[in-house]
């Protein structure tokens, strides 16, 4: 790779992290020219990257779901890679609660969907299938549950801060692995 390269490559991962940062916290619909300032790039080589917002919103979907498809690999080592992949969740609540905005802004129809919806099912089918066969989980759990539990951590906590999202994440994920029974002991009542 050139060094021109290596610097377009920097300038759009530049780009990519300071739109995550500013739709954090002034939503996706923030003026581009925020996002250009905040990467400390010029316009040029904001349109240079992106002809537009969707072309903007479109590669941090792209980023996601390869960052996806990594955690998702790695986990099928394990046994409960499935639980393991949700509670990684957490850590990267910020981002979550924006890619749940961005979900409903591109048509679920659209061709870049389908293809990220495609991606996400592959990387997710052998850890279901897993957690399924180990009896870990419902034996009627889809992909599209996993999006469903996700978009939940990710929209139910919209507003907080890092931190607090962060407790709150857990909280749920305790709620929802364990759900909402009381387990009582052999004995006493």
């Amino acid at each position: 790779m050139s060094k021109r390269q290596k610097i377009a490559a920097h300038n759009r991962d530049e780009l990519l992290n300071a739109a995550e940062e500013c739709f954090r916290i002034h939503g996706i619909n923030v003026p581009l020219q925020i996002v250009i300032d905040y990467a400390g790039v010029g316009r040029a080589t904001f349109y240079r990257n992106f002809c537009d917002r969707k072309a903007l919103i479109s590669a941090l979907l792209e980023r996601a779901i390869t960052q996806l498809e990594q955690k998702a690999a790695h986990f099928q080592q394990f046994e409960d890679g499935l639980f393991r992949l949700i509670e990684g969740h957490i850590a990267q609540l910020p981002k979550l609660a924006i890619l749940q905005d961005f979900w409903r802004v591109i048509d679920r129809q659209d061709p870049i969907m389908l293809k990220i919806y495609e991606r996400r099912n592959n990387a997710l089918k052998p850890l279901i299938e897993n957690a399924i066969e180990q009896k870990l989980c419902r034996a009627d759990l889809t992909a599209d549950d996993y999006a469903m539990v996700t978009a939940m951590l990710g929209s139910s906590f919209q507003g907080h801060e890092p931190e607090e999202q962060t407790r709150l994440a857990k909280r749920a994920l305790e709620l929802l692995f364990h759900g909402f029974q009381v387990q009582k002991i052999r004995g006493i009542e």
